[in-house]
């Protein structure tokens, strides 16, 4: 009985564009996930959420209790207990299941270790890893990035052209959303809750910039800290001055997150550092390129995560591979003579719209 409800959720959820984690060969839902949306909903919860459409698609209270034929105030009463543990997201009376990447993570927003976590943990391994479920959270099926990297202004050279939305700044002040919140990186609290953070001593758990109704909705639950655009940039700087890359939805407006990722826990930049999903990430329009006044002192090779930069014999001067580089701009940062910066190098394009977007990568996935 129970596992029917859950599996009901899991269809509402594999109608949104990345779909619901599946088993190898497709046929059925991957059986740690069933697990993990046990973990999350009691069976009275899931007897309420198999009514709800797909995820953020909202739906009144008077709805799901009119299709479940119980009273109001009963629904009402677990559905805000629902929203109240991130389990939901809601506007007054209307809720909707959780966004995929909010789904995932729901354990993962806040840093303190509570019931179910380490469990959690294990599930997601199981079915985000195992399962290859991080093909479709990275990339559509036929390669299309959800995610696009975007450089710090400083890293490219004065006289590159840049476009709209292109680097952080441009973006952040003019193309993002108003509404802004720093909330706590699931991915590398994922890795510190069970002790296989890697970047430990080199990183800190640090934030991801929610935006939009993102920002609002964490906010809202106590897991993030508002923060203006002016704030929201100098904490981008910051980050990417420690060494950690830069990169938002793959679209210039409606994007709903800025993440700084490191290359061992992050579910984006492991897809090419890890799990060998070359689409994992859009690279920018910019490769580094070093002047005479480069000493080949290889402190840039080390700070790339990718193994797209080795020190040429003949010039002794720093060469870029551009197929393994993504234009962060992270090696430029750390460049002691400053003689690294970025240079054109025409080879993306994001995504006008959140709606063109998620409009390619379901049409991608279904086909």
């Amino acid at each position: 009985m129970d596992d029917a409800i859950y599996k009901r959720m899991a269809e509402k959820i594999d109608e949104n564009p990345m779909m619901a984690p599946k088993s190898e060969d497709g046929a059925a839902f991957h059986p740690s996930f069933i697990q993990y949306l046990k973990l999350l909903y009691s069976p009275e919860e899931a007897d309420l959420l198999q009514y709800f459409p797909r995820p953020m698609k909202f739906i009144s209270t008077q709805e799901v209790a009119d299709a479940a034929g119980k009273e109001i105030g009963h629904v009402e009463k677990i559905l805000s207990g629902i929203h109240q543990r991130n389990g939901l997201t809601g506007m007054g009376n209307f809720y909707s299941l959780p966004a995929i990447p909010m789904l995932v993570n729901i354990h993962q927003f806040y840093t303190d270790i509570k019931a179910d976590d380490m469990e959690a943990a294990r599930l997601y391994r199981d079915y985000f890893i195992n399962g290859k479920y991080f093909k479709y959270y990275e990339s559509s099926a036929k390669g299309t990035p959800l995610m696009r990297v975007i450089p710090v202004d400083k890293a490219i050279e004065a006289d590159q052209q840049k476009l709209t939305a292109e680097e952080a700044h441009d973006f952040i002040m003019n193309h993002a959303p108003e509404e802004m919140a720093l909330v706590p990186c699931p991915c590398r609290t994922r890795a510190e809750k069970t002790g296989t953070r890697e970047c430990k001593d080199q990183f800190p758990i640090g934030a991801c910039i929610m935006m939009g109704p993102a920002a609002l909705h964490f906010e809202m639950q106590g897991l993030g800290k508002r923060v203006n655009r002016e704030q929201a940039m100098a904490y981008f700087d910051e980050m990417q001055n420690l060494g950690l890359v830069g990169m938002t939805d793959n679209t210039i407006k409606g994007a709903s997150v800025i993440c700084l990722c490191c290359e061992c826990c992050c579910s984006q930049v492991r897809g090419r550092t890890r799990w060998d999903n070359p689409d994992a990430i859009l690279a920018s329009n910019f490769v580094p390129q070093a002047n005479e006044d480069c000493v080949g002192c290889g402190t840039c090779t080390e700070r790339c995560f990718f193994n797209a930069l080795t020190m040429d014999e003949a010039s002794g001067r720093v060469a870029v591979e551009p197929k393994k580089c993504i234009g962060c701009g992270i090696c430029t940062l750390a460049c002691p003579q400053e003689a690294l910066k970025l240079q054109r190098f025409e080879r993306s394009k994001p995504f006008e719209t959140a709606r063109e977007l998620t409009k390619t990568i379901a049409m991608e996935n279904r086909k």
